[in-house]
């Protein structure tokens, strides 16, 4: 059996940090954001390549939002809507969503992230870690985002119809209650 090769420009752009996610340019945004949680790294990692300490660092702010520190969450929140693809980035996006049900999400965080997560929907982007983020999504979306939704689903192609209906269970979708928040 043969393997696809890659170039070499295509394997480096794979294992490449996304712009602004260096782990300096992190850990400045997560002191602007108000974070607390130490995301330093030994100093041993200072010796490993770029993409290695970035991934490192992405690893603390997702025990950073196990610790409730409110910076972390926001830093998840944006990697997740970065939507970047990359090695390990799948996983990390599935890592942050696990991470992130346990959260203390704003309502703007919680709109934000059905408005990503519905954008990929409708364009019927899928991704391997779709079964995690939906678990989010259905925490994030309340009923009246989710009746919208479904009005725009209903004229989508039937693939989206379905995933839209693999995610959001009829139940979810008719179920209400006062705070206006998903069942």
């Amino acid at each position: 059996m043969s393997r696809i090769s890659r170039s070499p420009e295509m394997r480096a752009a794979y294992s490449a940090v996304p712009p602004g996610w260096l782990p300096e340019q992190i850990r400045m945004t997560h002191t602007q954001l108000g974070g607390q949680y130490d995301l330093s790294l030994p100093a041993a990692c200072s010796q490993w390549p770029e993409w290695h300490q970035y991934r490192e660092i992405l690893y603390r702010i997702a025990d950073g939002i196990s610790a409730g520190d409110a910076g972390c969450a926001e830093l998840a929140i944006r990697y997740l809507i970065l939507n970047y693809s990359g090695s390990y980035a799948g996983y990390l996006r599935a890592l942050f969503a696990r991470r992130l049900k346990h959260a203390a999400l704003t309502t703007m965080q919680k709109n934000r992230l059905h408005r990503h997560f519905s954008e990929l929907l409708l364009r019927n982007i899928r991704q391997r870690e779709l079964k995690e983020c939906a678990k989010l999504w259905r925490l994030c979306a309340t009923p009246l985002e989710l009746s919208t939704l479904a009005l725009q689903v209903s004229s989508a192609d039937e693939s989206v119809r379905q995933q839209f209906a693999q995610i959001f269970p009829a139940s979810v979708i008719t179920c209400s209650d006062d705070a206006g928040s998903a069942c």
